[in-house]
């Protein structure tokens, strides 16, 4: 053996019988005298020391497997708040699933129209061989029409009464700016690829998937006075469902009194129907609005006509019929509701 490992070995047995004197001098007989009882009396002593540490470390590891509810609880070293969860935010609204308003219940009279002559001032708008101008047409054609709305109890407000520019926006403030309560802006098509074709159609707001129909809004949009900082807010005029719904009814009226009215005189008269278009002027008013095409300055039979006072009067013969046929079946309602 090593002197090292028998320097350890000394050691050890001196250490314990050190430990064994002390022991004896205590009262305890020498280790390997020790009865079991006193033995067992030794591990009862420590058996509280040792369960308290058992029960804590059952303790943490269940705490740790079944982590308690939040509460508010205030420390000098945080704030603990529960906060309950935020419910979903819903969807944006679209147009199908909002509920759609029917027109029907709001049966209003019609008492102030705004007429509106299409173009004016540096704007000819259509034009034909015979120095005839679409500006021309449509202001003469207004002012018999305001004539006769005033002869039969209507206040009639018109957006100009002389041949200068209005931008379509001045066109809609003065609308909205008066109460009216029906907009008709008066117009003369052009056909550039159908010159033999002419007739009639009116339109009313609203979207269109026909590119004819796109390129002639884009036409007379161009002078608008509106930026696209305002797009957002016309748009939103397009989808008004009791608007749209009585503006397609006010457009029905007056397109059935045209055609009833014109083809007596003209049997070549094309009945070309109400329309859908998203026209800036009928954008823009917050009115049930129309817009009528009364005739083809493409074609030179229709020009002709056109160029006669007589068929201009007949012209605003029939918008008023159709107007007058649309109020009175709102009066209708009205007297129903009350």
């Amino acid at each position: 053996m090593s002197a090292g490992k028998m320097t350890r070995v000394k050691r050890r047995l001196l250490r314990q019988a050190v430990a064994d004197n002390l022991q004896t001098i205590s009262g305890l007989p020498p280790r390997n005298l020790r009865p079991a009882r006193v033995r067992l009396r030794l591990w009862m002593r420590r058996l509280p020391m040792a369960l308290i540490v058992l029960f804590s470390l059952v303790g943490s590891t269940y705490l740790v497997s079944n982590p308690a509810p939040v509460r508010d609880t205030i420390t000098p070293a945080n704030i603990v708040v529960q906060v309950p969860p935020r419910p979903k935010p819903a969807g944006p609204a679209t147009i199908d699933s909002l509920q759609r308003i029917e027109s029907a219940a709001f049966p209003l009279s019609v008492r102030r129209v705004i007429i509106d002559a299409g173009h004016g001032g540096s704007d000819p708008g259509a034009t034909a061989p015979m120095l005839l101008t679409e500006k021309d047409v449509t202001l003469d054609i207004a002012a018999r029409l305001e004539s006769l709305l005033e002869k039969n109890g209507f206040d009639a407000v018109s957006t100009r009464q002389a041949d200068r520019m209005v931008p379509l926006r001045e066109r809609a403030r003065i609308a909205n700016a008066s109460s009216g309560d029906i907009f008709i802006s008066i117009h003369v098509n052009a056909l550039l690829k159908h010159t033999s074709s002419h007739g009639i159609e009116t339109y009313y707001l609203g979207p269109t998937s026909d590119p004819a129909l796109t390129k002639l809004a884009a036409h007379e949009n161009r002078a608008s006075g509106y930026s696209m900082s305002d797009l957002r807010r016309l748009l939103d005029g397009v989808y008004a469902d009791v608007r749209r719904d009585e503006s397609r009814r006010l457009a029905t009226s007056v397109q059935q009194r045209l055609w009833e009215g014109l083809r007596r005189i003209d049997p070549g008269m094309e009945n070309w129907g109400v329309k859908r278009a998203p026209f800036i002027v009928l954008v823009a008013t917050e009115m049930p609005a129309i817009l009528a095409e009364i005739g083809c300055m493409s074609n030179t039979h229709d020009v002709a006509r056109l160029s006669r006072p007589d068929y201009r009067q007949q012209i605003a013969d029939a918008l008023f019929e159709g107007i007058r046929a649309y109020a009175s079946a709102h009066d209708t309602l009205d007297k129903k509701g009350t």
